[in-house]
């Protein structure tokens, strides 16, 4: 237990967290709890308020159109280069399909691959790791100490007999920076921040991953090298090699990071309650105990990443795939070829599991929808302000119609006004946050299946849903087959599996046990089926924190699977004298007339590391380097998670539009509003309190670490704020002094020295 408290905290009131710092944009959460008990305490109500604007999408008006793509790079010092990247997307598509040459597309996968497995392997180390760690078991004072003895007493073999992760073998001891771990406290005690050795060996891996994006991107952050139609660093074998040595190292860290995060699910989550820690929280708390801490319904938006110049081979051979080409018409195509593939999941009610509605580009396109109604800008739709040109586009480029709060028609006027306490009610209409409202229709075969919208998840837990129901899509994919790096990717909507080949990694650097060195097969299990399953169908989750850092573990392997795949293919290109790494020059760049007024739009859509990431364009036609933009716009996944509540019904080109019932009931909450609070139309309760911080000093830690789970951009601490107007620091949900912690990490540095 933590010795001193700054405060004193009065859960009657709603107390606001905020903010959760270097996400897009800042955040501030407000939570209202009930009080049951000392230990029966649930959130019941969250509001998100997004307390910053950034303007890029004024301010990168009437640019020229290829500057914005370097302009892009800049907006964000952790993952500029998926800006970039999809900007660039965009802009070739508005050019009318000015794809990169084979070697050019690979050279930037190989990039862009590097940098996925950076970002996830920083966020399960050292910003969203260090909750799950014994910092926060046994020296904070925060969860129970119980759990972290059931730890001890729990080898790591026993857990992973309740994985299906290693089909070729599960592995009963790892090893980090020459510590061995054989309990579940081994790892809780690894990930300590600065001092942990899955910490350490982390940081190592951040670095080379980063060196190997710097090879081709240039420099990091804010990347200089992709301009439309390629890259301008020439592929070499010798890059390549240096390439290949830090891959090597990145995919054995890779590998064992899935072990680390299944050992960790499966122990804190305990479906099964075979482990002890379902049992205490029964007894002690009257919960489910970390199976219930960030659920949410299974709403689920992917795009999919890392491109491909050569289609897979997939089955059925019917459902149509084919390499990137930038075209908007065979968007579907080129996305469902995509090493992680798209996919839009709906979950309809509390008993059916979760589905996927599509997994084509264009649909989800189709169905992207904003809404400004509790935040603060002014709604665009009939307001004169708006040019013609915009608010004229009534068609995608193959004639669909285009809804009205679709971003191409969107024109972003900011509306400044005050918050207030409770959120909302510093002004009349009752608005409380700068993110705006993404909301998705489902759309399947270019159609509405239904008039509602769903607020959804993005985020790698996104991700692997999508790739567990690809044969449920209109165009179903049971296997792929990358045959340039002899990776099959299997899967099986039947029991929401997917499971991929990594191949052999030895390195002296990266020790792994036997049982992962060679190549290997991994497996991911979604937790409906994983929960189901151990628990003999008394529980069924979607989500939940543990589970989102799971996920992002696979996602992370999955993503070093795309990133041989890039490399085997630059190989073969080399070797059969393909060198060319971009196409024509800036008096070549064209824009053309692709709707139906006179302008040229694009949109480009991938999975940045925290999730589903959206540049789209409208760029005035003509050639050369100077054609300026009109109207960019950009939908982060921050946003996508963080945009408030939406109650209103909408006029629309489908009809009506409005909140899916079961939503509505929950007074239209966004994402990160429904993980705290809960959504009772899908039987699911708000986080409840876990930590044995007697009441009057509990911080509300549990709702920063759900937070977290989700990454979102660079959370590295939180403030609240009191209903008095006072101020508590919280430094890595530690409960002290910012002074005290400096002074504790500079007596610690002394001994080191």
């Amino acid at each position: 237990m933590a010795s001193s408290y700054l405060f004193k905290y009065d859960w009657t009131k709603p107390v606001v967290i905020e903010p959760i710092v270097r996400i897009k944009p800042e955040l501030g959460i407000q939570v209202t709890v009930n009080i049951e008990g000392e230990n029966q305490v649930r959130a019941t109500e969250a509001y998100a308020g997004a307390g910053m604007f950034r303007g890029f999408e004024i301010f990168l008006r009437n640019k020229p159109a290829p500057d914005v793509i370097m302009l892009a790079s800049r907006e964000c010092g952790i993952c500029g280069e998926h800006h970039q990247f999809i900007e660039r997307i965009a802009q070739e598509m508005a050019m009318g399909g000015y794809a990169p040459p084979p070697l050019g597309l690979e050279t930037i996968m190989l990039a862009n691959d590097a940098a996925m497995v950076y970002d996830a392997t920083v966020h399960l180390t050292a910003l969203g790791g260090p909750d799950w760690s014994s910092l926060f078991f046994k020296i904070a004072g925060y969860y129970p100490p119980e759990i972290y003895q059931l730890a001890q007493q729990t080898p790591i073999s026993k857990v992973l007999e309740y994985s299906e992760a290693f089909p070729n073998g599960a592995p009963s001891e790892l090893k980090f920076s020459g510590v061995t771990m054989r309990t579940v406290a081994d790892i809780m005690d690894g990930l300590v921040p600065i001092i942990g050795a899955i910490w350490l060996e982390g940081a190592y891996v951040w670095r080379i991953m980063h060196e190997a994006e710097v090879l081709y991107y240039l420099r990091i952050p804010h990347p200089i090298s992709m301009v439309p139609g390629g890259i301008g660093v020439p592929a070499t074998v010798e890059n390549l090699q240096r390439y290949l040595q830090r891959l090597v190292d990145g995919t054995a860290y890779a590998k064992k990071q899935v072990a680390i995060w299944e050992i960790l699910n499966l122990f804190l989550n305990d479906y099964g309650n075979v482990f002890g820690v379902q049992a205490y929280y029964d007894k002690n708390f009257n919960n489910l105990g970390f199976a219930e801490m960030g659920n949410r319904p299974g709403n689920f938006l992917c795009y999919g990443q890392s491109d491909v110049s050569e289609a897979p081979s997939v089955t059925p051979s019917s459902t149509p795939v084919s390499p990137y080409d930038a075209t908007y018409e065979n968007m579907g195509a080129w996305g469902r070829a995509r090493v992680v593939k798209p996919g839009l999941v709906i979950q309809k009610s509390a008993t059916s599991p979760p589905e996927l509605v599509t997994n084509s580009l264009i649909d989800i396109n189709l169905g992207m929808r904003e809404f400004v109604e509790s935040s603060f800008y002014e709604d665009w739709v009939n307001n004169s302000e708006v040019p013609s040109e915009v608010s004229g586009i009534s068609q995608d480029p193959i004639g669909n119609s285009v809804s009205p709060y679709h971003p191409w028609r969107k024109w972003t006027i900011p509306q400044p006004l005050a918050r207030g306490y409770p959120f909302g009610s510093g002004n009349s209409q009752g608005k409380y946050s700068w993110a705006m409202s993404p909301r998705l229709v489902p759309y399947a075969g270019h159609k509405p299946v239904m008039n509602y919208f769903f607020n959804v998840e993005a985020d790698p837990q996104a991700v692997m849903w999508a790739q567990v129901l690809q044969p449920q899509a209109p165009d179903p994919i049971y296997t792929a087959v990358y045959s340039s790096a002899g990776i099959e990717i299997q899967y099986n909507s039947n029991e929401q599996s997917v499971t991929w080949n990594l191949p052999q990694t030895i390195s002296s650097r990266i020790v792994l046990p036997p049982e992962l060195q060679g190549e290997i097969e991994i497996k991911y299990v979604s937790p409906w089926m994983l929960s189901s399953k151990l628990s003999n169908g008394s529980i069924t989750v979607a989500t939940n924190a543990v589970e989102r850092m799971r996920a992002r573990a696979h996602a992370c392997a999955l993503d070093a699977g795309g990133a041989w795949i890039a490399w085997f293919s630059a190989l073969n290109y080399i070797k059969n004298g393909q060198t060319a790494v971009s196409r024509g020059n800036q008096y070549d760049w064209t824009y053309k007339k692709n709707t139906n007024t006179d302008v040229a739009i694009g949109v480009g859509l991938k999975e940045a590391p925290r999730g589903a990431q959206w540049h789209s364009e409208v760029i005035a036609l003509g050639s050369g380097p100077t054609v300026p933009t009109i109207n960019p716009q950009q939908i982060q996944p921050t946003t996508v998670n963080s945009g408030p509540r939406v109650t209103k019904s909408y006029s629309d080109v489908i009809g009506t539009i409005s909140p899916y019932p079961l939503l509505a009931q929950n007074g239209g909450a966004g994402t990160f509003e429904e993980v705290i609070q809960g959504n009772p139309g899908y039987n699911i309760q708000g986080v409840p309190k876990l930590t044995v911080t007697p009441l009057e000093q509990w911080d509300g830690f549990e709702f920063a670490a759900t937070l977290r789970s989700f990454d979102p951009c660079f959370v590295c601490g939180v403030h609240v704020v009191l209903p008095n107007g006072k101020v508590r620091y919280i430094t890595l949900g530690a409960p002290i002094d910012l002074s005290e912690s400096i002074k504790a990490f500079y007596k610690f540095a002394m001994r080191v020295k």
